[in-house]
């Protein structure tokens, strides 16, 4: 693993998820993993040729003929350009000579996870998975970019109301910018604040801990979320809205790969 991808971690890819994997994601996003997930294989296949340092994990019950995902995984290992990537095979079916085809053949390096054993065991598996593969690098949260209107925040302090815009979030913390270049300095704390997460209303405080003020788009400001803020059910719509515009933009470099 380069210096870059034990900082920043690996995205994990869900192919056509069955029901119970739908149930293990939010144990996973919880936890901190990128993941994704994507019907596409061969959209997915032209999107590893640039992207390749990811886990795959193909649920290969899926159509009428199995040998297609043997057949897809071994050109995306064979293709010189997405090589690296590591896959992992789901399937509601125990069945030995598959096994022995897929890690020993193909050379699967993320498991052949029978997933019949309940959404409990498959949780189980897939976290000791994605720990060994190395999938988090270094990155303890995932955050993400925040498009313009995605998300806006309020604040009232001493010196008056701060409006402004998300930049980026992440469950503990964020970057902003501030409506009429109004910007707090470094240190200053910031009780109450109130992110409005489209369909998601947070409320949370925190530290202002730097920032820049030559940004063409105006002074922006790196906020620290306050730990004792943050209840188990804040940090879940924080994670929650992360994944949704994480997905909402995979969904588009997908679309045009």
């Amino acid at each position: 693993m380069s210096s870059e991808d034990s900082l920043f971690g690996k995205k994990v890819f869900f192919l056509n998820p069955p029901e119970v994997i739908k149930e293990v994601l939010p144990v996973l996003i919880e936890s901190e993993y990128e993941i994704y997930t994507t019907t596409d294989q061969s959209r997915l296949g032209r999107y590893l040729c640039k992207n390749p340092d990811c886990l795959v994990f193909v649920n290969i019950d899926e159509g009428e003929d199995e040998r297609v995902w043997r057949s897809w995984i071994r050109s995306v290992k064979d293709n010189a350009a997405s090589a690296v990537t590591r896959f992992g095979v789901i399937t509601m079916m125990a069945d030995d000579a598959k096994k022995q085809t897929y890690i020993m053949d193909i050379g699967i390096e993320c498991g052949f996870i029978v997933v019949k054993i309940g959404a409990a065991r498959t949780i189980e598996i897939l976290l000791k998975m994605l720990q060994a593969n190395e999938a988090k690098g270094r990155r303890k949260y995932v955050r993400t970019i925040c498009p313009d209107d995605a998300a806006d925040f309020t604040c009232k302090t001493s010196a008056g109301l701060i409006r402004g815009a998300l930049r980026d979030l992440s469950s503990a913390g964020m970057a902003t910018g501030f409506v009429d270049n109004f910007a707090p300095g470094t240190g200053t704390r910031l009780k109450d604040l109130q992110l409005n997460l489209k369909g998601a209303r947070v409320i949370v405080s925190g530290v202002v801990i730097g920032g820049r003020d030559d940004d063409l788009k105006g002074p922006t400001r790196v906020i620290m979320f306050e730990p004792a803020s943050l209840s188990d059910d804040k940090r879940s719509k924080l994670r929650s809205f992360v994944r949704r515009l994480l997905q909402l933009r995979m969904d588009q470099e997908l679309s045009q790969a």
